[in-house]
């Protein structure tokens, strides 16, 4: 006697099983991969905590009446287990309500301790009785008859094996259905799948696959480079040619300024070429073909973006899932600056076609194609650069005053003077408690800082310097400007003297800002630090790293009780 004799009671069975298990549960078991949580109790234990209440209670409810009649004998000598000598006992649940299935199979562990690891090593004997050569249909149909010829065996077998203890616990359906279940959840990723179902994956990636399609990830670089490929891991990759981009055998390959870390990418996959190809902000600008052999590359290290996938509906990034020729565009910037580089990658289904450099400015793409280093250029903005790492490069308001006091400035801003708050204390308040203004859902504060013959004025996230009226009063007695933007890329100059408004406007969209002449407004980088330069042109004051941290080791501020929204300006909080 032994697994031989068993096999046809196991087979006589099966084909009565397998038609009553639901596709949809079926299929995703057909598909099952662990993902590898801490175990808790039993292996079969552990395989039910992962996969899921709805899944085992979905199948307890459509084969607990088919069950409750099945009886499938088993040899005796395959079910070589301890009698029980616990006659009552009782279970203590933590952490909230058991399933049926899980609490069923709790019991049968302690009763019948390795009842359950039985049930698996005889799947595991015969899982050629579950196996569907033949299997066809679609992706998720494949995967149902898949998971549910597995599921069937398990049933048949874990109702053989527990009802044989002789034990009420044990021959629940419950019992039988939890512990067939976990039983499933580990073997059935062992065992390939059906002929028929690589196939099938593909025709569904390419069915699901539509255009156009964008994503931001992050790209691992190694050795001074990152690639997309079908699986390959090139070395040794010439970039003479463009300084920039190379085709390899599976995909395309991109230098980078930094040796080793990781590269901030947005991709965009289109049906066709761009309408027009975008220089502005960018200091290099590379087109080439490649080949996909089958398609479907994928960024390595690809990583999710601000801790979710654009328009991906949280799956991983992939190159178009099918093979033929493709025009990638790679757009970059700051490689000279290393860390802070940042990569556009368009890419489109076209005819192979010889490479074409659009815009070839960095230092480091001379340099890989053999070309004379442009001269070194300290930009007009580099005093205030620091700006785009400080604690206020999300949204903040800087406005430099001139020949008025402190006392003045926070009066006209509409705090009062003998009324200072510390940052710090309100920084740690409870949320609940700092969102005392149920208009803007913050606390508008203002700092100053005295400066020979300047006050120095900062609104970390807020925006009454931008104001024209409130700008204006501020010149009262000489030159006052300031420079607001926030999170949703609102942008703007305010300058002003004796009284009088001389500016305010986004340079980028409104004419006449005064000492701008070399920067560079269409070109969206840096624009808080050319922002802060063309004040400090303006007033004759700029405003230093040092200055902030002067501001915050003084730790006063003052609440602006009276904060309008400007009646011409966007409220900053709502996203556009």
């Amino acid at each position: 006697m032994g697994i031989k004799e068993f096999e046809p009671l196991v087979t006589a069975v099966l084909p009565d099983i397998v038609p009553l298990v639901p596709q949809e549960p079926t299929a995703r078991l057909g598909r099952w991969e662990p993902k590898g949580y801490s175990e808790r109790g039993t292996k079969v234990q552990s395989a039910l905590e992962e996969i899921g209440d709805v899944l085992s209670e979905r199948l307890l409810g459509a084969l607990e009446l088919t069950v409750d009649r099945l009886s499938v004998d088993i040899p005796d000598d395959l079910v070589a287990l301890e009698r029980p000598t616990v006659t009552r006992f009782g279970i203590v649940s933590m952490g909230g309500e058991q399933t049926a299935t899980k609490q069923a199979v709790a019991i049968v562990e302690q009763v019948h301790p390795g009842a359950t690891d039985l049930v698996v090593e005889l799947v595991q004997a015969l899982l050629d009785k579950a196996a569907v050569p033949g299997a066809a249909g679609d992706e998720k149909e494949i995967a149902a008859q898949h998971g549910a010829s597995h599921f069937a065996l398990a049933v048949v077998v874990s109702t053989a094996v527990l009802r044989s203890l002789g034990t009420a616990v044990a021959a629940e359906t419950p019992a039988i259905i939890g512990a067939a279940l976990g039983a499933t959840a580990i073997v059935i990723p062992t065992v390939p799948k059906p002929a028929g179902y690589a196939a099938a994956v593909l025709a569904k990636r390419r069915a699901e696959y539509l255009l156009p399609r964008q994503s931001s990830a992050s790209a691992v670089v190694r050795d001074h480079m990152f690639w997309i490929t079908e699986g390959s891991s090139p070395s040794d990759v010439d970039f003479s040619a463009n300084g920039l981009v190379a085709a390899v055998e599976d995909g395309v390959v991109i230098r980078t300024g930094v040796a080793e870390g990781h590269a901030r990418l947005t991709i965009h996959i289109l049906e066709g070429p761009p309408d027009e190809v975008d220089l502005t902000g960018y200091d290099e600008v590379v087109e080439i073909s490649w080949t996909a052999p089958e398609g479907g590359a994928v960024v390595r290290g690809d990583e999710p973006m601000h801790g979710y996938r654009h328009h991906m509906g949280g799956r991983r990034w992939e190159s178009p899932p099918w093979p033929g020729d493709y025009r990638i565009r790679v757009h970059v910037y700051g490689r000279d600056d290393g860390e802070d580089s940042s990569y556009r990658l368009t890419i489109w289904q076209a005819p192979a076609a010889p490479e074409i450099v659009y815009k070839k400015t960095d230092r480091l793409g001379h340099r890989l194609r053999g070309e004379p280093e442009p001269p070194l250029v300290i930009p007009p903005d580099a005093d205030h650069r620091w700006i785009e790492k400080s604690s206020i490069t999300q949204a903040a308001t800087i406005t430099v005053i001139q020949g008025l006091t402190p006392q003045e400035v926070i009066k006209t801003f509409g705090g009062d003077p003998a009324a200072p708050v510390s940052i710090r204390e309100i920084a740690e308040r409870p949320a609940w408690e700092r969102l005392s203004n149920p208009r803007y859902g913050y606390v508008p504060l203002l700092t100053v800082l005295a400066v020979d013959d300047y006050v120095l004025a900062v609104e970390d996230n807020g925006f009454e310097g931008s104001d024209r009226e409130t700008l204006t009063a501020l010149s009262r007695k000489g030159k006052a400007a300031s420079v607001y933007w926030n999170v949703n890329a609102n942008f703007r100059l305010t300058f002003a003297e004796n009284g009088n408004l001389v500016y305010s406007g986004s340079p980028r969209i409104d004419p006449g800002a005064p000492h701008i002449e070399d920067l560079d407004f269409e070109d969206y980088r840096h624009e808080h630090a050319k922002g802060m330069t063309a004040v400090a042109r303006f007033t004759g004051r700029g405003f230093t790293e040092e200055d902030l941290a002067a501001i915050y080791a003084a730790d006063q501020a003052y609440v602006l009780e009276d904060d309008p929204l400007p009646s011409d300006m966007p409220n900053p909080l709502t996203l556009e």
